[in-house]
Formats: structure tokens, C-alpha cells, sequence
């Protein structure tokens, strides 16, 4: 069953997003399972239409179709029945578009035997300044594969031999011998690919985790979440910067800023630390620039822990009142 995607949704290839977007509604509308009771072909056809705007209705996968269309000479598409095995030999076109677009049911040449899984996927997860640093729990909403309450897991139903490889679950390509894309190498492919989870054996659902954060995390650092359904997933942090702290591996950064009788004549200052605010003296004569050293008020690393680093500025007067400058001009030694 040669198809192409521009086709199935009765769409001009230089139809515009909103003209696809219309072209899906109306047909989707037309052979949706609840207009159509108990009628296969409609159900079929719904698939169809539904996968094909899977790929026109996102811009950039669009463009990838259209750049493989335009020099493939056409498109050979197996629906989303799996009624025909793949058109393409080895090596060929289907082969690429499952690359491109994750070996999803759109492309399958009749859904694998729970070997088509949907990729990996790597979530961003926000994480306080100080949580990263001393390590704790974050909550956070993740949309988490589970296994496919329809088809549990199996991606489908029935088997027949897969018409790609002859059941040997192996193809040539040259001098390589590679696993069947057909079938990822099990040598059978469904005769009926799961309504739900498009032969993945997968669905998502939102649950809130409770992440544990290690000490020491910086941004970008990764974690690997085991899901309950025993699904590992990727998640990114990405730290939030603090308006006080700066961090350089295990070290922390802060700047402080004095007036010049405080750098002058020595004060103290609350400053705050990763553990909460201490006390911290200022020395007579301290200069612009300076940068104290509190130890132990870093970062957690490996069993020990990095230093705190303050850097003092001194803040001079921009004006002056009368009695103020007469003051200064005393101390500098200036006549008045």
C-alpha cells in the first residue's frame, strides 16, 4: 500500500500548517471510532490520518519528511494496521524515518514484538541555589512513561511472520548483517498494533517524584529516575542562581560591601553562609578588594568541604555635606 503522508490527509505539499491542521480536523472528525461504531475501516482510516499529521502537523518534522520525499522518489508507507511489510528493502527509506522519528507506530512496517520502546527522554528540573549545594528533595511534575494498560505492555496483538526479514529477525546491508528494523530482530511483527500506546507498549501519565538531590549537584548535572513501571528516565538540573551566591567548583562567592569608617576603623557584619548567618569581623584598615576566607563554608564534596569567599567593597560617599567635608579634609591633612 504505497502511500504519502500529503495524500492521506488530502492536502497540497505546499499547503500551509493551517491548511493541514483543517484537512486533519475534517477527516479525523469524519472517521473518528465514535462516529463510526464497530466499523474497522473507519477505525483504520482514523489511524492513518491521525499518524500521518503526527508528522506533517510539527514544522520540523515536516521538514525532514519533505527533504526525504524530495529525493526518495516517493513514498512507500506501511498504515496502522501493518497490512503490508516494509516497500524499501534494507537500508532503505523506512528505515531512515524510524531513526528520525523514534520507531513509532507511523513507521513500523507492522509493529515489532515488544522491542519498540519510545526513547529515552530527559527532563529539566529546576533546583534552589542551596538544595544543590547541601544536597535535599525536590518535588517535581514529570510526564512519566507506565506500561500500557490496553495492550500491557505488549504493543499490540496476534503475530504474523515478518515479511521484511522471512522470520530470520536479520537483514544484509552490504557486508553488515543488522537486526530487521521490521520487526527489531524478533522475526514476527503484530497483526493488530495497540490503539494506544501506537506499539510503544508505553503510555505517560503526570506523577509528582520526590527527586533526592546529592550534595554538591551543579548546574547540568544528570540523574537517572527509575520510574515504577521500572523505566529509567534522564533528569536534568538546572540550577538557580542566587542573588547572593556565587559558586566556582566547591568554593562559595558573596560580595559585601562597607562604608569607609567601617573599613576604616573595623566592624562587624551578619553575613550569610549556606548554613545560615554568622558574625563576621571586619579588621581595621581593611582594603577595597579584599576577599576573606571562612573555611568549611562551602560545598560537600566527596567528604570534605570547600570555603566561603567574601569579597569587601568599599563604598565612598558621591557628596558630601559641609560638616562632612570639613571632617574629611581634617583627615587628609588639607588647610581649610
Amino acid at each position: 500500500m504505497k502511500k504519502d503522508l500529503y495524500s492521506i490527509l488530502g492536502a497540497d505539499e505546499k499547503a500551509s500548517q493551517e491548511e493541514l491542521k483543517k484537512a486533519y480536523r475534517k477527516l479525523a472528525k469524519k472517521y473518528h471510532p465514535d462516529a463510526n461504531p464497530g466499523d474497522k475501516k473507519a477505525e483504520e482510516r482514523f489511524k492513518e490520518v491521525s499518524e500521518a499529521y503526527d508528522i506533517l502537523g510539527s514544522k520540523d518534522k515536516r521538514e525532514q519528511y519533505d527533504q526525504i520525499r524530495s529525493g526518495g522518489g516517493g513514498f512507500s508507507w506501511t498504515g496502522a494496521g501493518g497490512q503490508t511489510g516494509s516497500p524499501f528493502g534494507t537500508g532503505g527509506l523506512a528505515d531512515i524515518l524510524r531513526s528520525m522519528f523514534g520507531g513509532r507506530g507511523s513507521f513500523d512496517t507492522g509493529g515489532g514484538f515488544g522491542q519498540r520502546r519510545a526513547p529515552r527522554q530527559t527532563f529539566v528540573v529546576p533546583v534552589p541555589f542551596r538544595t544543590a549545594a547541601l544536597g535535599g528533595t525536590v518535588k517535581a511534575n514529570l510526564e512519566l512513561p507506565s506500561m500500557c494498560p490496553v495492550c500491557m505492555g505488549a504493543g499490540g496483538s496476534g503475530e504474523n511472520t515478518c515479511s521484511q526479514c522471512g522470520g530470520s529477525g536479520r537483514v544484509q546491508q552490504g557486508q553488515m548483517v543488522m537486526p530487521c528494523p521490521g520487526c527489531s530482530g524478533a522475526g514476527k511483527v503484530y497483526t493488530e498494533v495497540c490503539s494506544r500506546c501506537s506499539g510503544t507498549g508505553e503510555v505517560t501519565s503526570s506523577e509528582t517524584v520526590n527527586l533526592n538531590i546529592p550534595a554538591g549537584s551543579d548546574d547540568g548535572s544528570v540523574l537517572r529516575l527509575t520510574t515504577p513501571s521500572r523505566k529509567t528516565v534522564m533528569v536534568k538540573l538546572r540550577v538557580t542562581p542566587d542573588a547572593f551566591f556565587r559558586r566556582d567548583g566547591r568554593n562559595i562567592h558573596c560580595t559585601v560591601k562597607i562604608s569607609a569608617p567601617q573599613a576604616v576603623l573595623g566592624t562587624k557584619l551578619k553575613i550569610r553562609t549556606l548554613d545560615g548567618k554568622i558574625a563576621l569581623k571586619i579588621h581595621p584598615g581593611t582594603q577595597p578588594g579584599t576577599i576573606l576566607r571562612i573555611s568549611g563554608k562551602g560545598v560537600p564534596y566527596r567528604g570534605a568541604k570547600g570555603d566561603q569567599l567574601v569579597h569587601v567593597e568599599v563604598s565612598l560617599p558621591s557628596s558630601l555635606k559641609e560638616e562632612e567635608k570639613v571632617l574629611w579634609e581634617k583627615l587628609s591633612g588639607k588647610k581649610t
